[in-house]
């Protein structure tokens, strides 16, 4: 029981990645707060859905959690999406909606949390970066700057904010067998069965990462077994590197 006692608030709670964390943080004793564009099909003590492309929302969402758990000491922000193609290819909707949900969400919380955290002594957030933040891969140019955006804010963050107690360390995942990775396949006409084993094969651990094995890392981080992390980008990729 890791976290009895602590509150969290989880963006992206409805997604493959997101369920799995407020799953396995209520698991462990957390109270959580979840944000999405519809939870009600995620058990958590407190509901605080709309549009992270709404910076009024954004702002107001630690807050909101503060006023539904009492207090707010851990916050995922996991919510993003994966823009796909050349930039030939992208559009100005593209580009805002990337941007929006993936560099200006996560942005705008941490700017909102961080001095709820500090006036209780303290807290951990974890970002969702991805490999492909770090060593970009072909034909995604709007998702990987804004993963390498997140990544450099992570950063930033966990330097200014150590001194105040606020631990902030992204997880950097590459492929991921949620239901967003297989909407991609189907919307490309992939059959996506065949698609993530064809993906599976080429990761030297033998499979793509499975939810839990993201949400593990991510949960690690916001713990006290990660006390003395700041500022860190975990890489959780099976081994294989981007290509």
């Amino acid at each position: 029981m890791r976290f009895e006692g602590k509150t969290a608030l989880v963006t992206g709670a409805a997604g493959g990645i997101g369920r799995t964390l407020v799953a396995l943080l209520r698991a462990e004793g957390a109270r959580v707060a979840v944000s999405d564009r519809d939870t009600t099909a995620v058990e958590a003590e407190a509901h605080l859905d709309g549009d992270l492309l709404d910076g009024a929302f954004c702002d107001a969402l630690p807050g909101q959690a503060v006023a539904a758990l009492g207090q707010l000491d851990m916050v995922f922000n996991n919510a993003g999406v994966i823009t796909r193609g050349a930039i030939t290819e992208a559009t100005d909707a593209d580009y805002a909606l990337t941007m929006g949900v993936n560099v200006e969400a996560p942005f705008r919380i941490c700017r909102a949390a961080i001095p709820l955290m500090a006036k209780t002594g303290g807290g951990a957030i974890v970002n969702t970066s991805s490999c492909w933040g770090l060593r970009p891969g072909p034909n995604h140019p709007l998702y990987v700057m804004s993963k390498a955006a997140i990544a450099s804010l992570t950063q930033c963050l966990g330097r200014d904010h150590a001194h105040q107690g606020i631990r902030i360390n992204a997880v950097c995942p590459n492929e991921v067998n949620t239901p967003m990775l297989r909407t991609g396949f189907v919307q490309r006409g992939f059959d996506p069965d065949k698609a993530v084993e064809e993906l599976n094969a080429s990761v030297p651990i033998g499979h793509i990462a499975e939810p839990e094995e993201i949400a593990d890392v991510a949960l690690f981080l916001a713990s006290d077994a990660a006390r003395y992390m700041c500022g860190a980008l975990v890489e959780v990729n099976g081994g294989k590197s981007v290509t």
